[in-house]
């Protein structure tokens, strides 16, 4: 089975570490010469700031609504990535790292393994050992675990439903609140199409 773990704004997240004033509130980092909006938290996003968006174009809206703005820190972002990944590697047969924020565990396909309690207790030791909120996606592929992944993040509510692909069934099951999102192959009967 494959894990897909994204870190959650992960350079506004390694920002708050050490401002532990600004947990819930509107953070973006900006490009390095301070030109564009390239990362935000959810704060943020939710009063209409967008990835992209001009600074110098925003930057009193950012003012009015009490955003904290910070230049790039890619030595952090750096660091912070390595030390997920040391923390990923730990239980993974396999840590394929795809990108500064986001990697690949690849786990044993083991029956008695309950991959959303792993999940579950993953994403914990990460905070506790991180302060980086990550998000969870499962499957049997590298690509349907990131569409997992993304479920995991975008859906508000618990949800249940089953999507046909092949000759196989796919259940998928999302919890937002606990940002885990699962596929599992389940043999299905009957011919699909």
């Amino acid at each position: 089975m494959i894990l897909h773990v994204d870190a959650n704004s992960f350079y506004a997240s390694c920002e708050r570490l050490f401002r532990p004033d600004l947990r819930n509130k509107p953070v973006v980092v900006l490009s390095n010469n301070d030109g564009i909006i390239i990362a935000l938290t959810q704060e943020a996003k939710d009063i209409g700031l967008k990835r992209g968006d001009a600074y110098f174009k925003v930057k009193d809206f950012c003012k009015s609504h009490g955003v904290e703005a910070f230049s790039s820190n890619y030595t952090l972002y750096a660091d912070m990535s390595f030390r997920l990944n040391s923390i990923y590697s730990l239980f993974a047969e396999r840590c394929e790292i795809y990108s500064i924020d986001e990697s690949f565990l690849y786990l044993p396909d083991l029956v008695n393994l309950e991959y959303t309690k792993f999940a579950r207790f993953l994403k914990k030791l990460v905070w506790q050992q991180t302060g980086i909120p990550v998000s969870v996606g499962i499957a049997p592929t590298k690509t349907l675990a990131k569409l997992c992944n993304k479920m995991a993040k975008n859906t508000a509510e618990f949800l249940t439903g089953t999507s046909v692909t092949g000759n196989r069934r796919l259940k998928t099951t999302r919890w937002k609140t606990s940002g885990i999102s699962v596929v599992q192959s389940q043999r299905g009967s009957g011919r699909t199409a």
